[in-house]
Parts: C-alpha cells; structure tokens; sequence
C-alpha cells in the first residue's frame, strides 16, 4: 500500500510540474487575432462600423465613446486618421497591418496614446460580428457618429 501511495503522490507531482511549468510564448497573427476576420474582410468604413455598432450594441458604443471624449482633441484627430488609414487598406494591407500589431508590440505607436482606441473595431468578434452584418445599411461618411 505505501507503494502505491509513493507511486500516487510521485504521479500527481509530476502532472502539477508539467500543468504549472511555463509555456512556450509565441506571437502569431491569425484571420481573428488580433483583428477579426470579418473586419479584414468588410468593405464598410469606419463610419458605418461606428454606427451599426451603435446600434446593434448600444452599450459597446457608449463605453467606447465616454473613453474616446475623455481624450484630447489630437487624439481624436489621430483615431479617425489612423482607423480611416486601415480601412482604405485592401484585405492584404489589413492583414499584414494585423500580423505586425500581433508580432511587435512597438508596432502601433496610437496605442501609446490610448491603449483602446481600436477596440470598437478590432477586439470584440460578437460585436464585430454584428456590426459587419449590417453595417452596409450606414452611410459611409456619416462623421456624426463620433460626436456623442
């Protein structure tokens, strides 16, 4: 019996060694990390996105906005020039622009500036998922949706 428990505790040592043990990092940009597919994909411009968010989820929109009005008025400039810059982009350009961003954290220079100031577009599939689905239905150049 007591080598059986030996044996036991030995077993369960070693499995917690290895399920604790670090793991190999590695940075690797997929078609949804770190942007979603469906964005690299979408012809919608950042004003459409903004405002089928705004409407598919209310809430998503409005935190993102608060955060966005408690930046300065450069900032502002800096988001619309540096999101209207990635969706000129063809589907190429977006996905090299993702693969950067997951490759090298010094990549994105904005997002000194604001950590966040992508994330209505880039971070969340549910809401990227709804955005995209409807986001045709907006015009395109509608700038009032980043005045709330």
């Amino acid at each position: 019996m007591a080598k059986i428990t030996k044996m036991g505790v030995a077993t369960l040592a070693a499995a917690a060694a290895l399920t604790l043990a670090p793991a190999i990092a590695s940075a690797d940009a997929t078609d949804d990390y770190p942007i979603p597919n469906k964005i690299l994909h979408t012809p919608c411009t950042a004003e459409q996105i903004l405002a089928a968010t705004r409407d598919t989820n209310p809430v998503y929109y409005e935190r993102y906005m608060i955060d966005y009005n408690n930046k300065s008025p450069e900032v502002h400039r800096a988001v619309q020039d540096r999101i209207h810059w990635f969706f000129a982009m063809d589907y190429a350009g977006r996905r090299q622009y993702s693969e950067d961003t997951a490759t090298n954290a010094f990549y994105e220079q904005l997002s000194w500036n604001w950590p966040n100031w992508a994330k209505i577009f880039f971070n969340n599939k549910g809401v990227v998922a709804a955005s995209t689905k409807v986001c045709m239905n907006y015009p395109p150049d509608d700038m009032s949706v980043w005045v709330w």
